[in-house]
């Protein structure tokens, strides 16, 4: 194991020249509109907590302002230059006020390959509640619960376009350290999390040069991936009693699988980790949901979803979801407006705590959208982790304008 206190140096330079030459490029852009593409949003967020806090962040509102963008740009007959920079500044945590490249990545396209270069970001995934085989970019874990949130990862990608599908490769010469909240954020749970002293079991720390590869295609109604990882695990496990991040090496086999049937979604992802310092283990995401069109002859459509999460390390997995379910509502109004509501809840079999989670958006004329969430965490006193976060219960409101 070795320590990191710099913070792994030469991503953090490359990020910030990288934000650097994006900076002068959208400078550029006003007066090049015409060789750019490009959109993207300004939100401001505001955070309301229902209970005072069990540790040193004592607000009870935070506020929050946030900005993404897109800008694209064709290069030759079969280049695109794509750079997406994002930035959050809050209100209380430091830790939350960032910046950050999503994207800085270079694609060229032929008839049956496309090769990237750069900073990207890939998804990985079929399932609601939680998304194992999604493995290639790091959690910008001060974003929020929602994992989609994501920090640019350095790449080559070599993209193989059969007929029957896909085959995609990828070299990974950079790893990115999760975000965490600081000393003042919200919600967190009871301990601050240490990064200044973060370790690594590889001797290269977070120039370990990682590689992946997916197969991927569809039979029918069936779409399905196969891929495999090898190296630095993007969840960390934490240090006792330092509360220091440790991302060890691992070697992950994954498979995702869709089925459309009609009214009917029939999901599942499991994955298969292995490496020196960690317990072999598989982890399981499958469920379904079936969708009601139309319901009583209005234009609203109802989706229910259910899921069952599982983890065979049990009381040793450092996930909350070892033998879980969700069930959740999916609400599409189908209005002019954009109106969607998704509620759902995840509770442990094991009784080890339950949370709740709703999400509705909607739009406000041609550039505005008003998006609400709640969290609130239920029964936690006989689980470690999940108790941490029994007095977080949050309301969350956020308006984006949209260019």
């Amino acid at each position: 194991m070795t320590s990191n206190p710099a913070h792994m140096p030469g991503t953090g330079l490359l990020c910030r020249a990288l934000l650097t030459i994006a900076i002068a490029l959208s400078s550029a852009l006003a007066q090049a509109q015409s060789e750019w593409s490009r959109r993207g949003d300004i939100s401001l967020q505001t955070q309301f907590f229902i209970d005072n806090s069990a540790h040193s962040a004592t607000q009870s509102t935070n506020v929050s302002l946030s900005g993404n963008a897109e800008f694209n740009r064709t290069v030759g007959e079969n280049g695109n230059l794509t750079i997406s920079p994002f930035f959050r500044v809050d209100q209380h945590d430091s830790k939350r006020t960032h910046v950050d490249l999503r994207e800085f990545l270079y694609r060229y396209s032929a008839d049956s390959w496309e090769a990237n270069a750069g900073l990207g970001k890939i998804f990985w995934g079929v399932a609601e509640s939680s998304n194992v085989v999604d493995i290639i970019n790091q959690r910008d874990a001060v974003e929020g619960l929602d994992p989609e949130n994501k920090l640019g990862q350095p790449m080559i990608n070599l993209l193989l376009l059969k007929d029957w599908g896909e085959i995609s490769l990828f070299v990974l010469p950079g790893f990115r350290e999760r975000t965490f909240a600081g000393e003042d954020g919200r919600p967190r749970g009871s301990f601050v999390i240490d990064t200044d002293n973060t370790q690594y079991e590889s001797s290269n720390e977070a120039r370990h040069i990682d590689v992946a590869a997916r197969i991927s295609g569809a039979i029918n109604e069936w779409d399905l991936g196969f891929h495999i990882f090898h190296g630095t695990a993007r969840e960390p496990i934490l240090s006792f009693p330092e509360f220091a991040p440790f991302y060890y090496q691992m070697t992950q086999f994954g498979v995702d699988v869709q089925a459309t049937l009609e009214s009917w979604l029939l999901k599942t992802e499991v994955v298969y980790r292995s490496g020196e310092l960690i317990k072999d283990h598989a982890q399981l995401v499958t469920g379904l949901e079936y969708s009601f069109y139309s319901v009583a002859d209005s234009a609203i459509d109802i989706g229910v979803v259910a899921e069952y999460l599982y983890d065979d390390r049990f009381d040793e997995a450092n996930t909350v979801f070892q033998n879980d379910i969700l069930i959740g509502l999916r609400f599409a109004l189908n209005d002019e407006q954009s109106t969607e509501a998704l509620i759902g809840v995840i509770a442990d079999l094991d009784g080890g705590g339950d949370v709740f989670t709703a999400e509705a958006s909607r739009r406000i004329g041609n550039s505005f959208k008003l998006t609400a969430e709640t969290a609130i965490w239920a029964n936690t006193k006989d689980d470690l982790l999940l108790s941490q976060f029994e007095n977080e219960d949050y309301i969350q409101l956020e308006l984006g304008y949209f260019f």
